[in-house]
């Protein structure tokens, strides 16, 4: 049996748009993606999406939603699966989360404040 790796619970948000920048060497290369939000919390997400990333790619994410408008969120890739029809499930861990040295309260509290507005839709 797998083990949950997760700190808090995700809240489901498929409404939520999110276009993913590499960073670094990988931003000449490859280009900008949308992508669609699985499930959230302030600490990472899944997203579904036709492009292919790696383990460890750095990420920059941009949010679209009711009441959203986040950019610029510094995110690393934690995991990849190939999905049966087609695309694949990424999952994503903020960068401010794990790494002391790129806290932000302006990214905590935003990504806080997303987490609380899908905690609330699906609760209601």
């Amino acid at each position: 049996m797998l083990q949950e790796r997760r700190i808090k619970v995700r809240h489901k948000a498929p409404c939520l748009q999110v276009t993913l920048r590499p960073i670094g060497l990988l931003s000449w290369i490859r280009p900008t993606v949308q992508a669609v939000c699985i499930d959230i919390n302030r600490y990472g997400m899944a997203v579904e999406s036709d492009s292919r990333f790696r383990v460890k790619d750095k990420l920059l994410l941009d949010f679209k939603g009711k009441y959203i408008s986040q950019s610029n969120v510094d995110a690393v890739v934690s995991s990849i699966r190939k999905l049966r029809e087609g695309g694949y499930r990424i999952g994503l861990t903020f960068t401010y989360s794990v790494c002391h040295k790129h806290y932000s309260r302006e990214i905590d509290n935003a990504l806080s404040r997303i987490e609380h507005l899908y905690h609330q839709r699906n609760n209601s």
